[in-house]
């Protein structure tokens, strides 16, 4: 019986440090991960005076360079775009960023990002202790693996999502843009045509989004950033309209605002070249202003 009792002592002892272990860890990854300059950590830890908020998929990311817009507009712009950013990921972060931060001046969405159904959660699920919106989502697509995680915390840091946080400890992610020219090879391939389709989900959540920010007193503006062949996609007016009547707001369509085809890393994504000529050409265009 002795050697029954000391065993169970034992294993209630090595159960209580594997928990504390787990708790005190992540409490130290945690400081460490808002401590980052990656995009979503600044979101979690607050403070941000961005007077210039943009989201989108990997097009936002590359065809919006927020060192130039900061340059010919003297105000600071947080990119919160991502690969594979889907509408309904973009309106719990953006929720999340106006509930911790002060309203930013201006918040400018690529659209093109509602035909995306991606699983971003699963690397957003870093941050879903500090945001209901994101434990939500996670916990939808990925039920089991939210319960754990509410079991073991450690399980949140081993994502892609840390240590892309980790190499931006000391240095901004915000000058993330593809720097590569569309190869001779891809251009001479014929580009067919396609279609934006649309996802009601998303579409959704863009307009949950916009009815959330324009409360906050913010100005949004909705647009369609360049494509290299944008004559191949062919329904960008019904994509317009769709989305004009749904969220009461225009749809600003720059798809043949690209310029020649060495401003393009491939057929859907600019490079810092177009990029750069393409926030000068919005800033033009007043985009940036809020009216």
């Amino acid at each position: 019986m002795n050697d029954v009792r000391r065993t169970a002592v034992w294993v209630a002892a090595l159960i209580a440090i594997v928990f504390a272990g787990d708790r005190v860890m992540a409490v130290l990854l945690d400081r460490e991960l808002l401590r980052s300059q990656f995009r979503f950590s600044r979101v979690y830890r607050g403070s941000n005076d961005a007077a210039i908020v943009i989201m989108g998929d990997s097009r936002g990311v590359h065809s919006f360079y927020a060192p130039a817009i900061e340059q010919l507009t003297g105000q600071r712009v947080l990119n919160l775009s991502y690969n594979s950013m889907s509408s309904r990921i973009g309106e719990a972060v953006l929720a999340d960023y106006v509930d911790r931060n002060p309203p930013p001046r201006i918040v400018l969405i690529e659209i093109t990002h509602l035909i995306v159904a991606s699983d971003l959660a699963t690397e957003l699920r870093t941050y879903a202790h500090h945001s209901a919106r994101l434990r939500a989502l996670y916990a939808e697509t990925h039920p089991r693996a939210a319960r754990l995680g509410e079991v073991f915390r450690l399980l949140a840091y081993n994502s892609e999502f840390f240590f892309r946080a980790m190499v931006y400890l000391r240095r901004s992610d915000q000058d993330w843009i593809n720097r590569s020219t569309i190869t001779p090879e891809l251009l001479a391939t014929p580009a067919g045509d396609w279609q934006l389709a649309i996802r009601p989900e998303s579409l959704d959540a863009l307009e949950r989004t916009v009815r959330t920010l324009r409360g906050r007193g913010i100005t949004v503006r909705l647009l369609i950033a360049p494509y290299q062949a944008p004559g191949h996609v062919t329904n960008i007016p019904d994509v317009m309209r769709t989305v004009t009547q749904r969220v009461r707001l225009p749809v600003l369509n720059y798809i043949s605002a690209g310029g020649p085809a060495e401003n393009f890393a491939d057929r859907v994504h600019m490079n810092q070249r177009g990029a750069e000529r393409f926030m000068q050409r919005l800033t033009a265009d007043g985009v940036f202003e809020p009216h």
